[in-house]
């Protein structure tokens, strides 16, 4: 072997052996603790904070592992405690070959154990920013001269493994991280470093995965690339730091972060269901925001809204002073619809800025139906100054039903408004409206109040309002089958509905119950054409209130075809069953019953006016209903009539030949006629019934149960025909439907008392008379009488006593007493 050689060897081997024993010496020295106190220095001149070290020992090898117990690191003065870092086990490989290039490699740094405590002093001072504390000025080394610059220690570490510890985050509302492990990789390297880490804040379990250049690059916006999961919801961030980052979030299972956010953010109150969120935003340089978008997905919103289910909900924008459109797809029920709401700028809207007017445009569609609106929001971020133009059209109002509530039965409609606000919270001011319908033409100012029921005052003016369409509408959307629900379990079929109710007269119509708990408040109502029962009545007015789940319609006045009536309706559906009460009487001399009959396309069966006064109510959710629990009064006053016929009565003919033999021929004239009917749950007696007239009279008494749609009448007619003097009795029962001449009026007393309700009745002195048990007189009396009963106790007008032309019969004095005033005219006419 060469010289050469040979002292190479040698020098190696007293390297290796001078190694050899530095480390045995410095590993002797680290467990006796003869090092420590410089390596506390070294920490503290690092860190500028005071600093403890346990047991200190060192594991020898060609990665030398030290290893350090109970290390303390000191906090900032003010801190809430001593320590800001106490460290149970630290572990650190140290590689050799590295250091003897100038460079300091670590293999490895375990930390177990570890309380991390990050938080401000009361000044704002951060107590995780560590630096070495700068030198007393006296003391301080001479800068290095330009021309020998002092080059960087490079310092790698391969990894660092956190374990078993907490940090304790700076917001009190973070609260306290518990990291089951955090994994750095790479620090120090040529290429990015990675992080992995694995925790629990507030009971949320989450999952971090990022990469970055660890130390960052001075100077320059460094790249990153990280994720933060929560179980199947998870957020990441891809780009450079301070330049442009993409962020992206995908949370199909946001509701598992309710328990993260109600701790961060107790001032909040999230929503009770959160859809499915898919969401993007661009951050430009300076963390600036550009742009977004949101997207909602499917859910089921019943608890909220029965029926109600979110399709699809979305927000896109290119940067917060670009425009932005708002997209929201559902369903309500079997009804989907969609509303799209574009605004000018979102900017307005965000913490911070200025104060700006937001424009904003709305469409919505559902059923067929469309509804548009353009305006401004004065002050957006104050939720004050809104101001909308709307316009709506539909092919059919009532498709939108699970949408609405109660909507009128109008079909077709079109119609435009004006919306004002002080406040997005309401009351909202109508400053004017136009609806355009079929059965419906008006225009108005409203003013709406938000809430459950709806708060409304102020006016409508109708040129037309078609009450027949509205009713024949209203009842055939109440007999359309409701929506299929699910299957019942197989069973018997049911049993076919029964067919007698296709007999009845009174119409089975619900009740708009719906309506006076919808709303609250008060409406004046006018209309100059309001079509009831084919007649058209004019110049219509009426005060509609809302309070107490009640309807009330007050100050109604309007001019029939037949002359001018006022009354009042009481609806009342908090009540159970609802309550419906309806008054109604005529003004000045009273109705044309000709000219009513006329308008409705029927034939007349009496002419003349008549006194109404109209006093019922009853209960019940229909019509029908009602009129089975129907109690109250209802009286008929009319003087120098005409029987004109039957008219639409099914025993009008037939009656009349009965009980007025050989006077149908031209009508009958009528000196008064009186009706007074008295209703108590669903029965109806008449307190009078008169016809007086010029062949005769004729009274009795009549009976109705409303409730099985029963009549039973006992009429006895007294009229002279040659001399003769006609009483003998008409009965009269049956039903509505299919009423009878002839017949017994006791036994069809019977039919129509037979309820517990009519029973209590039974000893009625007009009852009596009709079972024929008092006597052979009717309770109507004479003409003044009698029509006073059919007014209610008030005076009226009475027809004039009537001059008898001696010898001559009763039903031949009409006719006497007409020659004789034309006689009178003639022989009057030659004396001049």
């Amino acid at each position: 072997m060469p010289r050469a050689a040979r002292r190479a060897l040698l020098a190696l081997a007293a390297l290796l052996l001078l190694a050899g024993g530095g480390i045995v010496a410095l590993t002797v020295a680290l467990d006796a603790g003869a090092l420590t106190p410089r390596l506390v220095a070294a920490i503290e001149g690092a860190t500028g904070r005071a600093a403890t070290l346990g047991g200190v020992s060192l594991r020898p090898g060609l990665t030398p592992r030290v290893s350090a117990a109970d290390v303390t690191l000191a906090n900032i003065e003010g801190g809430s405690r001593p320590e800001m870092a106490r460290i149970r086990r630290l572990e650190a490989s140290i590689a050799l070959l590295p250091l003897l290039r100038g460079e300091v490699t670590f293999d490895r740094i375990a930390i177990e154990g570890a309380e991390i405590l990050l938080e401000r002093a009361a000044d704002g001072t951060p107590n995780w920013v560590l630096a070495r504390p700068a030198a007393p000025a006296a003391q301080a080394a001479p800068a290095p001269a330009p021309s020998e610059p002092r080059p960087a220690r490079r310092i790698a570490i391969a990894e660092i493994l956190v374990t078993d510890s907490r940090v304790t985050l700076p917001d009190a509302r973070l609260g306290t991280l518990a990291l089951a492990e955090a994994r750095v990789t790479g620090i120090g390297g040529e290429a990015p470093a990675r992080i992995a880490a694995r925790g629990t804040l507030h009971g949320t379990a989450l999952t971090l995965d990022a990469e970055a250049p660890l130390p960052p690059p001075a100077g320059t916006p460094w790249p990153i690339k990280a994720s933060l999961a929560a179980g199947a919801n998870r957020i990441a961030a891809e780009g450079r730091m301070l330049g442009d980052i993409a962020l992206a979030a995908a949370l199909p299972e946001p509701a598992a972060l309710l328990p993260l956010l109600r701790a961060i953010a107790p001032g909040i109150a999230p929503p009770p269901l959160i859809p499915p969120i898919e969401a993007r935003l661009a951050l430009g340089p300076g963390f600036a925001p550009g742009a977004l978008s949101v997207t909602l997905g499917a859910m089921d919103l019943g608890t909220l809204a029965p029926g109600l289910s979110l399709a699809r909900a979305t927000l896109a924008m290119a940067a917060p002073g670009q425009p932005a459109e708002i997209v929201v797809e559902g369903r309500k029920d079997a009804l989907p619809f969609r509303a799209t709401l574009g605004l000018d700028a979102i900017a307005p809207l965000l913490p911070g800025a200025a104060e700006t007017p937001l424009a904003l445009r709305l469409l919505a569609e559902a059923g067929g139906a469309r509804l548009t609106a353009t305006g401004r929001v004065a002050r957006p971020r104050a939720r004050e100054g809104l101001a909308l133009q709307l316009s709506f059209a539909a092919p059919d109002i009532e498709a939108l039903a699970p949408l609405l509530v109660a909507p009128p039965p109008l079909g077709e409609i079109s119609g435009e408004a004006r919306i004002e606000a002080a406040s997005l919270a309401g009351p909202f001011r109508i400053a004017s409206f136009r609806i355009a319908s079929a059965p419906l033409a008006a225009e108005g100012a409203l003013t709406l109040r938000p809430g459950t029921p709806l708060g409304i005052e102020g006016r409508i003016a109708a040129s037309r309002i078609d009450i027949d369409t509205l009713a024949r509408r209203g009842a055939a959307a109440a007999e359309r089958p409701a929506p299929a629900a699910r299957p019942a379990a197989p069973g018997p079929a049911p049993a076919p509905a029964p067919t007698a109710a296709d007999t009845r007269v009174i119409p089975d119509i619900p009740l708009p119950l719906a309506l006076p708990r919808a709303y609250r408040g008060r409406l004046d109502l006018s209309a100059d054409t309001l079509r009831v029962d084919g007649a058209d009545w004019r110049a219509l007015r009426a005060a509609v209130e809302f309070r107490d789940d009640a309807l009330r319609v007050t100050s109604f006045a309007a001019t029939t075809p037949g002359g001018p009536v006022r009354g009042e309706v009481t609806l009342d559906a908090r009540a159970s069953p609802p309550a419906l009460a309806f008054a109604l009487r005529s003004e000045g001399p009273g109705l044309d019953l000709g000219a009513l009959q006329r308008a409705r396309g029927a034939p007349a069966g009496l002419d003349g006016r008549a006194e109404v006064a109209i006093d019922l109510r009853g209960r019940g959710p229909t019509l029908r209903a009602v009129a089975a629990s129907l109690s109250g009064e209802f009286g008929l006053a009319m003087i120098e009539g005409r029987i004109a016929g039957g008219g639409r009565l099914r025993l009008g003919a037939d009656l009349l030949a009965l009980l007025l033999p050989g006077q149908q021929q031209g009508g009958v004239p009528i000196r008064c006629l009186a009706l007074r009917l008295s209703a108590e749950e669903g029965l109806a007696t008449s307190e009078a019934l008169l016809i007086e007239t010029t062949a005769g009279r004729i009274d009795g008494v009549l009976a109705m149960n409303l409730r099985e749609e029963t009549i039973a009448a006992r009429l006895l007619p007294d009229v002279r025909i040659a001399g003769i003097t006609v009483r003998a009795p008409v009965g009269v029962g049956g039903t509505f439907a299919e009423p009878r001449i002839g017949v017994d009026p006791g036994r069809a007393m019977t039919r129509v008392m037979g309820d517990t309700v009519a029973n209590r009745l039974w000893r009625n002195s007009t009852v009596e008379w009709l079972r024929g048990q008092a006597g052979a007189a009717g309770p109507a009396g004479d003409c003044g009488a009698a029509l006073r009963l059919a007014r209610m106790g008030a005076d009226g007008p009475v027809p004039p006593p009537v001059a008898v032309v001696p010898g001559v019969p009763r039903e031949l004095q009409g006719t006497t007493q007409d020659i004789l005033r034309g006689l009178g005219g003639i022989l009057g006419g030659g004396r001049r």
